[in-house]
């Protein structure tokens, strides 16, 4: 309430008391002061309400918005497996070691999308550290990707080297992924 409007309280109090009883001009005082204490209260008591309801609020738009994130990042990595599966029909690869490169790469692509789907609904801080820390990995992946072709090339113990050695850069990628994955 505004000052002018305590005013006129407290005075209508003073008057009202001072009019219709035999009470002191304190006690009048002490009525008003007391009256106005309680519309106070009141007062407080309706905005304190009106800030939990509109917090409340907000943590349900925010629940709802990360989940709908979560679900969208989920349907991006449902359909990506099934688009690299097609691709894979389309080709129709005939070369062994082609389609083996190829698996291990789409195993490396769904963890990036898992971790993306994760990420989804992490605080913004930790989204951020992990967009610039799976770019890295993207490359990586990339790289892998353009040494397939070189893979087919190679036979006997060669192949056999390089398949190995391929095995283990993937492997480092997923364990980069997954401590990525750590922070989030």
């Amino acid at each position: 309430m505004t000052s002018p409007i305590r005013t006129m309280l407290v005075i209508g109090a003073l008057i009202a008391a001072g009019a219709g009883c035999q009470r002191t001009p304190q006690e009048a005082h002490n009525d008003g002061v007391e009256a106005q204490k309680q519309a106070d209260q009141k007062i407080a008591d309706a905005r304190q309400q009106a800030s939990d309801k509109i917090a409340e609020a907000n943590h349900d738009v925010a629940a709802a918005t990360d989940d709908a994130r979560k679900k969208a990042a989920e349907a991006q990595a449902e359909a990506n497996d099934k688009i690299r599966a097609a691709n894979r029909d389309v080709v129709g690869t005939h070369d062994d070691v082609r389609d083996w490169a190829q698996k291990k790469i789409d195993d490396v692509d769904n963890m990036i999308d898992k971790a993306s789907t994760k990420a989804q609904t992490a605080a913004p801080k930790a989204k951020a550290h992990f967009n610039s820390a799976i770019e890295e990995v993207k490359h990586q992946r990339d790289a892998l990707q353009t040494e397939v072709a070189s893979l087919e090339t190679n036979q006997g113990d060669h192949l056999d080297k390089s398949k190995e050695q391929f095995s283990e850069r993937v492997d480092r990628i997923k364990d980069n992924i997954r401590n990525i994955e750590k922070s989030l």
